[in-house]
């Protein structure tokens, strides 16, 4: 008899219940989702960064298509929960609408909607950022409100603290709790902004953390964020950009040495890893049963 699996959703509420930080972080595919799962994290999320740059296209131009379907290949292939970013909602509250349905469908545990301007603005990776008004923002969130009919944990995001300060971000985040968003994210600028964000804002608080940001924005550690009062920790690039690296590296040595470097020739217990990943072995023992190879085939 199978064993009826808890919905993601509902895995991140009651995580949410609990107290401590949830520790989780940014993937971009199956793949490194799965990777995720298997060392232990608690939550995953699909960020625009890292997905945007997986198909070679800023984040900006990513369409609702892109997003959700690249989330369904991700909920596919893990069970922990999945948590998207869905930037402005793709639109007004119409939209905002569909994308709730849309993201219910693939499973997605949790999403954030965002007070940037749509479309996105590629000057947004310049920190030169624009909000829409909290009015236009509170009615994105109402919308998503309404139309979700699963347990879907959402999160309201703000960018007013580059555009506005603290004190509008601050007034923001509490908006948006109120008006019924799960947790809150706030982009702060500086660790004093972090902490005093974590006192104002009566909302369970996500905090992204960006590797390799060119504004210098604190990079916590998960005992820090705890210290402080947040709920949910993710990385942002921490991910694609130890992939882009080591790839790199690789292809360089491949391409000057027509060779591939050593530590990847002889690394057969990599390749048994990955093919651990991918369940290579149950697929093995179907056909053993079934076609009678390997180890059951008729000698």
């Amino acid at each position: 008899m199978s064993k009826v699996k808890t919905h993601p959703s509902t895995q991140l509420r009651r995580l949410l219940e609990q107290p401590g930080l949830i520790r989780g972080i940014n993937i971009y595919d199956p793949l490194t989702a799965r990777l995720a799962q298997q060392i232990g994290f608690q939550a995953i999320a699909l960020g625009g960064y890292q997905q945007g740059s997986a198909l070679c296209v800023p984040e900006p131009t990513l369409t609702m298509t892109e997003v959700i379907e690249g989330a369904r290949l991700i909920t596919k292939a893990v069970s922990i929960p999945l948590k998207v970013d869905c930037g402005a909602g793709f639109g007004e509250a119409v939209h905002v609408t569909r994308t709730i349905r849309e993201a219910e469908a693939a499973n997605i545990a949790c999403l954030h909607i965002e007070d940037q301007h749509y479309p996105k603005r590629a000057h947004y990776h310049r920190f030169e950022e624009q909000v829409i008004g909290i009015d236009e923002m509170l009615a994105k969130i109402k919308a998503a409100i309404a139309a979700r009919t699963t347990d879907l944990v959402i999160v309201g995001r703000t960018d007013s603290i580059h555009t506005h300060g603290i004190g509008e971000a601050i007034r923001r985040g509490s908006l948006f709790a109120e008006a019924g968003c799960d947790m809150v994210e706030v982009f702060p600028n500086t660790a004093e902004e972090a902490r005093l964000i974590a006192k104002e804002v009566s909302a369970p608080l996500v905090y992204v953390n960006s590797s390799g940001n060119r504004k210098g924005r604190p990079v916590f550690s998960w005992q820090e964020l705890e210290d402080m009062g947040y709920r949910l920790a993710i990385d942002s690039t921490a991910v694609i950009l130890s992939a882009v690296e080591a790839v790199r590296n690789t292809m360089t040595t491949y391409m000057q040495t027509g060779l591939p470097p050593a530590n990847v020739a002889s690394n057969v217990e990599l390749r048994r890893y990955i093919e651990s990943l991918i369940g290579l072995e149950e697929y093995y023992e179907i056909e053993e049963k079934t076609l009678g190879l390997g180890e059951h085939a008729i000698k």
